[in-house]
């Protein structure tokens, strides 16, 4: 028996501190003209490490920058004492919410009297459903509540029923203008949901005539060269092939100045009705950008879709799988990036609001848009949650950057030889006395350029690198040193073939 002690067990990541290294640094980038409370003009940018900073920077759901629509019912005729007036309205899933209800009395002997008692009838209730009422002669104007955005603009959600003789007219809800906010909101908390100890940069810029998408090289330029991914939610106008080409020229120029990075793309689909016309993505050659085209259709996703109007997508959760991931992860892995956490993204959509349970939905329109090279969310049958399908860019399957991963791979390597190679620019070179390189100038380059290639294979992002300098070049006429890197990447599995049957003995081959 051990003699009597007291053992401390310590722990290790309670306090949620930064992630090392720099692969996590990324941007969200949006465009209005009306800024929230914490932006400026000459202060467009924000850094944020949770979505309470984005909530102390005037982010939030609280649906501030909402013009609530609003409604009114002209009492014409006032009845008989003991006629009622129910005031209803039709909300998201068909759901009805009983505004106010008011019996005449005798004392109500005028229009105006009656609109002014219903008015107060429903501000009885607006602790409860949000709806408030005021009077102006013998009309009733209601507001609806907050959040509701476009949502009440169409059809005849307000309902008035008027029994006995009382009569009036009904004007429909209209002037509901959505909150930005909350969609950036949501974008924002689903990154941070996907990788809580991520870094985010947010960038909101005012609509472009033109869209070049110009202005990730400020945000990146703010960020002083950290950023690796990117993503930009438009919804000025509609999705745009032509955005992706964009978008890719953007990146590549970035890369030239040694800030590489990708993108991911998210645009208006709503007027989409088939999701199958879309165009094929493969025929481009945007390997640095990507289109997200799914959307979440049974919690908040949703609902800003319809408060909206417009495609909300999975752009902050497809943002978040990608921080989260290392440089060689394609965030379909199962095992490490389930997206639905039981409430969101749980019910899948496209984003241009046809869930995945309608009959148009097949395999076959799954596998014609991945390879089309989108992505969106799917499931797998017998294994729970959400998952995205490929982390598809815009390119040919054929091409060696057909992934995001590819494309992370290929740019941290860049970066590390890139800095590793920086001390020697400019720097003298001993020669032989044939005009050659001497053994150790070679390898002392090449021990250089390996050092970070080696150290990504002890982080497991790739397999194996290989570096290596022609001793015959004449540095002296070109004053330049060409180093040969290749780098074996590591494989991912994205399909597994399993040849099975019955047999009448085992082998072992």
């Amino acid at each position: 028996m051990a003699l009597s002690n007291i053992t401390f067990q310590q722990g290790a990541g309670g306090l949620g501190r930064p992630l090392a290294g720099q692969d996590f640094y990324t941007s969200l980038v949006f465009y209005s003209s009306a800024l929230p409370s914490g932006f400026s003009t000459a202060n467009h940018i924000k850094k944020f490490l949770s979505p309470q900073d984005a909530i102390n920077s005037g982010i939030s759901y609280s649906y501030a920058d909402e013009t609530q629509a609003t409604g009114s019912y002209l009492v014409t005729a006032i009845g008989a004492v003991g006629d009622t007036v129910v005031v209803s309205v039709t909300e998201l899933n068909a759901k009805t919410v009983i505004l106010g209800s008011y019996t005449k009395v005798a004392g109500d002997t005028t229009p105006t009297i009656l609109a002014t008692k219903i008015a107060a009838a429903i501000n009885a209730n607006t602790i409860a459903n949000g709806y408030t009422a005021s009077s102006a002669t013998a009309t009733v104007t209601i507001t609806a509540r907050k959040g509701l955005g476009v949502f009440l603009n169409t059809g005849t959600p307000l309902v008035v029923q008027a029994g006995g003789t009382i009569a009036g007219t009904l004007t429909a809800f209209s002037g509901g203008v959505p909150s930005r906010n909350a969609v950036y909101f949501y974008h924002i908390s689903e990154f941070f949901r996907i990788q809580p100890k991520g870094v985010l940069y947010v960038g909101i810029f005012a609509v472009p005539s033109t869209y070049t998408f110009a202005e990730i090289s400020t945000v990146q330029s703010f960020a002083t060269g950290t950023l690796r991914q990117w993503g930009v939610w438009k919804d000025a106008s509609a999705f745009s092939t032509a955005d992706l080409t964009s978008i890719d020229i953007q990146n590549k120029l970035l890369d030239t100045a040694h800030s590489p990075l990708v993108g991911l793309y998210a645009a208006d689909l709503s007027g989409t009705t088939d999701i199958s016309t879309l165009t094929d993505l493969s025929v481009l050659t945007a390997n640095t950008a990507s289109a997200i085209i799914s959307q979440d259709g049974g919690a908040m996703g949703a609902f800003l879709y319809a408060t909206f109007g417009k495609s909300i997508t999975t752009l902050g959760a497809a943002l978040g799988a990608v921080a989260l991931a290392n440089v060689n992860e394609d965030i379909g892995w199962l095992a490490k990036f389930n997206i639905s956490n039981g409430t969101e993204c749980e019910t899948l959509a496209f984003a241009n609001g046809v869930l995945f349970s309608n009959a148009s939905v097949t395999n076959n329109l799954l596998t014609l848009l991945d390879s089309y090279r989108y992505i969106f969310l799917l499931k797998y049958v017998g294994f729970s949650g959400s998952y995205f399908c490929h982390a598809n860019t815009s390119v040919s399957i054929s091409s060696d950057y057909a992934f995001i991963n590819d494309n992370r791979t290929i740019q941290k390597a860049k970066r590390g030889i890139y800095t590793a190679l920086l001390p020697v620019l400019n720097g003298p070179l001993i020669l032989n006395s044939n005009g050659t390189m001497t053994n150790t100038t070679i390898a002392y380059l090449i021990s250089l350029a390996q050092a970070p290639l080696f150290q990504m294979v002890r982080s497991s992002e790739i397999s194996a690198p290989g570096v290596s300098i022609d001793p015959t070049q004449n540095v002296l006429s070109t004053n330049t040193v060409v180093i040969n890197v290749q780098i074996v990447p590591d494989g991912v599995a994205r399909q597994i073939v399993i040849p099975i049957g019955y047999t009448q003995t085992l082998t072992t081959a």
